[in-house]
């Protein structure tokens, strides 16, 4: 049997030893509990890599310190955090600034559609006044009176008010003109081409209006004529129905009553050179 001596405890203490035990051999053999220790090298490991070890008390201190100590502790995830506190406001900033900068861009695209709309507008004014300019050098400088549209040799006049087609044919006549009479395609384009601008609102509605031609039914000869007597020719366009008298909305030829009442085109000559 083995017995068991106790170390003084001054020896004991000193060199960090707790208790013994006397060995077959008959000596004494020390049984040594090591000294905390904050840092202790793995066997196996890369030589830069040190394993950390806490006391029971230290682990506690690190708990209770919070998330400084364990940066303190874990020197290697130190960057990885930093680095998330840092970008994480940038990140939060640069995305307000997308959000205003995505809110600017829709606004002046928004203004760019007016703007354009408005330039489209003047850029069919500018076509029109163009033409009227390069007709009348064409046709030895030929002129219309003021609020008069120019095509070729013809002055036209769009009415504000509406007449029967009769009263509208009297109404040209008594300013020196005609209802219109159409006689080729380059004629009817242009006019297709006023009508489409001139429209009107009722009601928060737009609308187009209705202009009468110089175009009727002529039942005593069974035919379309039209208002000085020339006939009509239907290689220009086709007419719908057998009666009534023919106006233009929206740049088709339409047909009714004569009795309607209606907005009505004027057409007289231009003046050259001054005459």
């Amino acid at each position: 049997m083995g017995c068991h001596r106790a170390v003084p405890p001054l020896l004991g203490a000193a060199r960090g030893w707790h208790q013994v035990r006397l060995s077959p051999a008959g000596g004494f053999s020390y049984l040594q509990t090591p000294m905390p220790v904050q840092q202790r090298k793995v066997k196996g490991t890369p030589s830069d890599i040190n394993v950390i070890y806490e006391s029971k008390d230290e682990g506690k201190a690190n708990a209770q310190a919070g998330p400084a100590a364990v940066i303190a502790v874990s020197p290697s995830a130190s960057p990885w955090r930093l680095s998330a506190i840092i970008l994480g406001p940038i990140c939060l900033i640069l995305l307000i600034l997308v959000i205003m900068m995505a809110q600017q861009v829709y606004q002046l695209s928004q203004k760019s559609e007016q703007q354009l709309e408005v330039i489209d507008l003047e850029n069919i004014i500018l076509s029109d006044t163009l033409q009227q300019l390069t007709t009348g050098k064409e046709d030895n400088c030929s002129m219309c009176e003021v609020d008069w549209d120019q095509q070729a040799a013809s002055c036209y006049s769009f009415s504000t008010s509406a007449k029967s087609w009769h009263n509208s044919l009297d109404a040209c006549t008594a300013i020196s003109a005609s209802l219109v009479k159409i006689d080729t395609k380059k004629e009817l384009e242009f006019l297709k081409h006023e009508i489409s601008k001139r429209v009107y609102v009722r009601q928060g509605q737009q609308f187009h209006f209705s202009f009468w031609t110089g175009l009727n039914y002529d039942n005593d000869i069974g035919n379309w004529t039209w208002a000085d007597g020339s006939p009509f020719s239907f290689q220009l366009f086709q007419v719908p129905g057998a009666e009534g008298c023919a106006y233009m909305q929206k740049g088709d030829i339409r047909t009714q009553s004569c009795a309607k009442w209606e907005v009505y085109i004027c057409e007289k000559p231009a003046k050259f050179g001054g005459n």
